[in-house]
């Protein structure tokens, strides 16, 4: 954890809100993202995005810098997006309109040489919707496990500690998500 946020977290914990702001800021696109790759869609994220940093604001004392900021803050946002997607009990699958929206915030890398071929920029954003509705379709921490690993890059022990899961049930989850998209995804591959 870097000295300045350390620091902004004390001055937060002290009742300082511009330093809580200042945290926001710097966290604010990750965990908008994380709560967007787990829910699926923007209305539901920006809902989990702002009641996580209620949240985070309300318990900031509780904070006892005995991981890192991000996984505490992580942590908050995985519970109240699981709590979402236990709210909706319904699958719900992704609209036109949902992926569009999602591949908008994305931004959706396109490699070099397919900006020329218009078929295969069209394949490639017809695949990222497909990975993205199948995602929904997923068990939650299965789902969870995957967007931390795949879409956000950490680490087997970050995502045991974020989760409180041992590193093996982590893998273990993984794996069976990974298996499950592929066997989805079948006809892009």
């Amino acid at each position: 954890m870097e000295l300045k946020e350390k620091e902004l977290i004390h001055l937060a914990q002290n009742g300082d809100d511009e330093a809580f702001t200042e945290l926001v800021r710097i966290h604010d696109q990750r965990v908008l993202q994380f709560a967007l790759s787990m829910l699926g869609n923007m209305q539901d994220a920006q809902d989990v995005y702002q009641e996580s940093f209620l949240r985070a604001y309300l318990k900031i004392t509780s904070f006892r810098f005995e991981s890192e900021f991000s996984t505490w803050l992580n942590r908050i946002v995985m519970n109240m997006s699981l709590n979402r997607i236990r709210q909706r009990k319904v699958k719900r699958f992704f609209s036109i309109e949902q992926k569009k929206e999602a591949e908008e915030y994305w931004d959706i890398p396109e490699k070099q040489e397919d900006q020329n071929d218009p078929e295969q920029l069209l394949l490639s954003r017809e695949f990222f919707a497909n990975v993205t509705e199948q995602l929904s379709c997923l068990p939650p921490r299965q789902r969870s496990v995957f967007v931390m690993k795949h879409l956000h890059g950490y680490k087997i022990s970050e995502i045991a500690e974020t989760l409180q899961m041992a590193p093996g049930t982590i893998k273990n989850q993984l794996f069976r998500a990974v298996r499950k998209l592929r066997k989805s995804l079948k006809e892009f591959c």
